[in-house]
């Protein structure tokens, strides 16, 4: 018996036009984020508030350093900095090395 063995398994699936579902969740929140911006800060707060929000959904749906996802490596970072970096060995009894 034959069978299609799928090719492209790691690509993920376009949900919206030409946009995967992590893609278009980062930019729907971050315009969910700045429509209610709007109605909490005068224009020129608002303007200000703007641009950073508008780049970081933009870099989290679309850019990849390094051909990971920027999402991931951010959680990579942040693990890096929460977590201790120094290891000890112990040598246990009865041991040889």
């Amino acid at each position: 018996m034959e069978f299609k063995v799928p090719q492209f398994i790691e690509l993920e699936d376009k949900i919206v036009g030409p946009l995967t579902l992590k893609q278009f969740l980062f930019l729907g929140a971050g315009g969910i984020l700045l429509f209610v911006l709007w109605f909490f800060l005068t224009l020129g707060a608002f303007i200000i508030a703007l641009i950073p929000v508008a780049v970081l959904s933009v870099a989290l749906a679309f850019y990849k350093p390094r051909g990971r996802p920027s999402f991931e490596m951010i959680v990579l970072f942040i693990n890096y900095i929460l977590k201790p970096r120094l290891y000890l060995w112990k040598k246990k009894n009865g041991q040889q090395h």
